[in-house]
């Protein structure tokens, strides 16, 4: 398995084949990328499987929900 996304992959896990809509998905998932060059996101395998498996890097302090239903009480 290759240390980084190929372009293919950017394209399903993105949704998109321009460069420039691929680095706004990226950010907007969390997902950490540089650019090479050409332009082109670069993705480390290792940090995209991180942020699907659930460990996102916006999630960090993210607090659970809660309700306050006291006043079912009164």
């Amino acid at each position: 398995m290759a240390l980084m996304l190929s372009r293919d992959e950017l394209k399903e896990l993105t949704g998109t084949d321009r460069r420039a809509h691929q680095r706004m998905h990226l950010d907007a998932m969390g997902i950490p990328y540089c650019v090479n060059a050409s332009g082109w996101p670069v993705v480390l395998r290792s940090a995209a499987m991180k942020v699907l498996g659930g460990e996102a890097a916006n999630d960090a302090g993210a607090q659970e929900a809660t309700i306050d239903m006291e006043f079912l009480n009164s």
